[in-house]
């Protein structure tokens, strides 16, 4: 295949930015989301072509968000919930009198400790500054996904319109956020400063623990579009998510690569610049300012990565169930907002 075909089957690039580039409707009410129906049958995936279609999603969700700029408020107020959540956590870590971060002299003196690591308090707030996170970062996520899957139905979507809609799933939203609330409280529970003193057995142990949550994350990777989608009830969209994984788990690894890959491009081109500037002066405070430019970018780079990754699991749930790339994500858009 000649480079400039290749080009426009991945980035659907058009020579000519003219009207037949995008198509766009009138505005109006936004309709439900499709659904897909839980009794059809599933469409295959997977397999040798799980590269092509991992490029195509990857390729695909980005062009998505550029062309549907408001969908980048799923960012910001995702990016704001991430901020809260790590606020939040590093105040009781404080309180509590544990290292900060851990393997670091980043703690409080056990003088000021106000709820003890363990306690009865010190349980209930891990409990609910986790069920706080968890589960406005799933409602969003759900927004997101009923936004996407109205875009791909030709509907006009709004971020207003998704979160309305996603607060139908707030039920069962709040059980999985509870969920994972749940462990990571366990979690920290028995990740005690004492076991990160570097003792082999506690670091194994330690290692273990985030090997198997990482696990379940990718595990129950379609369990939110699941239940915003296909109405599964919980237990049905963890198991449906394990049958969609199997399907798709190619296009899973390569998008994955892919974003990272991005990430790492995109950190260099924009920092490396700065660094050697900034490093070169041999100033303290240029050097500070790179520091702070550094997590400035990569603070939202996640906010946006964690939009992009939210379109591109609609696209791998829609493909898993039905075995069709949803056009969107070909560059054949059914309508395109630039709002």
């Amino acid at each position: 295949m000649p480079l400039t075909q290749a080009i426009r089957k991945y980035l659907a690039w058009c020579p000519n930015a003219d009207a037949r580039c995008f198509r766009t409707t009138s505005r109006g009410t936004a309709a439900p989301p499709a659904t897909v129906d839980p009794a059809q049958p599933d469409g295959g995936a997977g397999g040798a072509g799980g590269i092509g279609r991992g490029l195509i999603l990857t390729t695909g969700s980005i062009r998505l968000l550029f062309r549907n700029r408001q969908l980048f408020w799923f960012s910001l107020l995702t990016g704001l919930v991430m901020i809260a959540s790590l606020v939040a956590s590093l105040y009781l870590q404080f309180i509590s009198g544990t290292a900060l971060f851990p393997g670091t002299d980043l703690q409080t003196a056990s003088g000021s400790v106000l709820v003890r690591h363990g306690s009865v308090p010190w349980v209930s707030l891990t409990f609910g500054t986790g069920l706080f996170s968890t589960f406005f970062s799933y409602y969003l996520l759900a927004a997101l996904i009923v936004s996407v899957s109205g875009i791909s139905s030709g509907h006009t979507v709004t971020v207003a319109n998704g979160l309305v809609q996603a607060g139908h799933y707030r039920g069962p939203l709040l059980s999985w956020a509870a969920v994972w609330a749940l462990s990571g409280t366990l979690v920290s529970f028995f990740v005690t400063p004492s076991s990160l003193t570097g003792v082999p057995g506690n670091l194994g142990m330690i290692y273990g623990i985030m090997a198997v949550m990482t696990c379940i994350n990718i595990l129950t990777l379609f369990v939110i579009p699941l239940l915003v989608l296909a109405g599964a009830d919980l237990v049905t969209a963890v198991t449906g998510s394990v049958s969609l994984l199997r399907k798709v788990w190619a296009e899973v690894l390569v998008c994955f690569i892919l974003y990272v890959l991005i990430l790492v491009i995109v950190v260099a081109t924009s920092l490396i610049p700065l660094v050697a500037v900034g490093f070169s002066s041999g100033s303290a405070s240029a050097a500070g300012a790179v520091v702070g430019a550094t997590m400035l970018v990569l603070l939202l780079l996640i906010f946006i990565g964690s939009t992009v990754m939210g379109i591109a699991i609609t696209g791998l749930y829609f493909y898993g169930r039905t075995g069709t790339m949803p056009p969107i994500f070909e560059g054949n858009p059914t309508r395109t907002d630039h709002a």
